[in-house]
């Protein structure tokens, strides 16, 4: 009974104009908070799960990628520097004793953002155990070599193998670790859906906002005989404003995004590039070192690796036609070369495929040279004076390749077109790096710049309760 005549008492409060026009600003003010509540907390979750994608998730992955280019990298200095006598002042061997260190290093780097017990963390710490073993086995094979003792190809040859196996080798584990880093990546997808979804309750808010402002304006036009109340209006407008400003905010970062995921796999498509790359100059020399018949497995890795790159020889014909827009070939340097948004980018693309050509063309000769059983030519043509004593090879080494330089390629060495090859395709890399950074980082700042919209919400429900209150004080009077 008591409970019958409170909500009696609290209908007939409602049906006078003052307790009707509090209870309207009561509920446009609850609309306001739904809306500062909805669109601060979507847009927080949608801008912290970006930064740390920015930050740290897409650096972990881009970091496990280097690592796995700087093993490949290191693997591939191994044999040459084997195949250039083994001696400690080669540049093959300064060459792999900084892929070593550099492997190393982003090792460390892709282990501090981890945890000992996290799953990535473990996997981190196996790899690092695994090449140490395989440092290990690269040194007794270069001091065999150096003894004269056939135990150093042995020994060269497990080094590779705990490197490539396709089971449990350090490539493979790395590989591991990427999948389980683009795991988190998927669940940074997952949160922004579910903040999308928020995003989507906040124009309700909007919505329900806008229609009791406007049954509010009515009331009070309708009871008062005045045209407009400024106020209400002006809240009316504040409610267009943080409703249209957050979605052009939301919208514009979700473009960015989407843009920022494509450049992104791109990014993963080159580092993989340059991996493979690696390995196949790594096979050319583990071909050389074997010999026939011994050196057909290296000479099958070779071709799958390079078909992984592009999938067939590149002629005078696919080059005319590829810098015309009608790229006829496939494989990841294709694959560049068509997603590429500029001409800055095409005209990197196709600096990187005509250096591949080059290196390409150079390693059939090479191939033909041991063929036909010009062992020391084709030494000689894969490493030239990159694999002379290093006192000699400061006197003729051009280092024109890594200034980005072009060569006169009349030597025709396989290491100087590597390199450039190399250079062109880390150019590339480094553009489009650059370009994704640029693109979240602005991300980022739309995204704040959304935030701060939101505080106008709270103006929405002190625009009502000040547009009403004089209409509750005239009526009373």
């Amino acid at each position: 009974m008591r409970r019958f005549r409170a909500w009696q008492g609290m209908s007939n409060w409602m049906r006078t104009t003052p307790g009707r026009l509090r209870l309207q600003s009561l509920l446009v003010a609850c609309a306001a908070l739904a809306l500062l509540t909805t669109g601060s907390g979507g847009v927080v979750a949608v801008l912290v799960t970006e930064t740390n994608v920015h930050q740290r998730t897409v650096r972990e992955i881009v970091g496990v990628q280097r690592l796995h280019a700087w093993l490949a990298a290191a693997d591939r200095s191994a044999a040459n520097s084997y195949l250039s006598g083994g001696a400690e002042l080669t540049l093959p061997q300064q060459q792999y004793e900084a892929d070593v260190a550099a492997a190393s290093r982003e090792l460390e780097q892709a282990a501090g953002y981890q945890s000992g017990a996290d799953p990535v963390g473990k996997q981190l710490a196996a790899i690092s155990q695994s090449f140490g073993e395989y440092t290990r086995l690269v040194d007794t094979a270069m001091v065999q070599h150096r003894l004269g003792n056939a135990d150093g190809m042995t020994a060269l040859r497990a080094a590779s193998d705990l490197m490539h196996s396709t089971s449990d080798g350090i490539l493979a584990q790395v590989e591991a670790v990427e999948r389980m880093c683009a795991a988190e990546l998927n669940q940074a997808n997952l949160i922004l859906t579910i903040a999308t979804g928020v995003l989507a309750a906040f124009l309700v808010s909007a919505v329900v906002a806008l229609g009791l402002l406007v049954w509010t304006q009515r009331f009070v036009t309708r009871r008062f005989r005045r045209r407009r109340n400024k106020r209400l209006l002006a809240a009316t407008l504040a409610v267009f404003v943080v409703s249209g400003g957050t979605g052009f905010g939301v919208y514009g970062a979700q473009q960015s995004i989407l843009q920022s995921q494509g450049v992104y796999a791109r990014l993963l498509n080159l580092w993989h590039a340059r991996s493979l790359a690696y390995d196949a100059n790594g096979d050319t020399s583990l071909y050389l070192i074997a010999g026939a018949p011994g050196g057909a497995t290296t000479d099958t890795a070779f071709q799958g690796d390079t078909g992984k790159l592009v999938d067939r020889p590149l002629t005078d014909g696919l080059l005319s036609a590829a810098r015309r827009g009608d790229v006829r070939f496939s494989g990841l340097l294709a694959e560049e070369l068509q997603s590429a948004d500029s001409q800055s980018e095409r005209d990197a693309a196709l600096r990187v495929i005509q250096a591949y050509r080059q290196f390409i063309d150079i390693d059939a000769s090479v191939h033909a040279q041991a063929a036909s059983g010009h062992q020391t030519a084709a030494v000689t043509l894969t490493l030239g004076s990159y694999g002379a004593p290093l006192g000699l090879a400061f006197k003729s080494l051009d280092w024109g390749p890594k200034l980005g330089a072009q060569r006169d390629w009349s030597e025709g060495e396989l290491g100087f077109a590597f390199e450039e090859f190399d250079w062109d395709l880390a150019q590339l890399t480094q553009l489009l790096q650059t370009q994704f950074d640029a693109t979240m980082t602005a991300v980022e700042q739309l995204l704040t710049e959304t935030l701060l919209l939101q505080a106008v919400s709270v103006m929405i429900a002190y625009l009502t309760f000040s547009g009403v209150g004089p209409r509750i004080a005239e009526y009373s009077v």
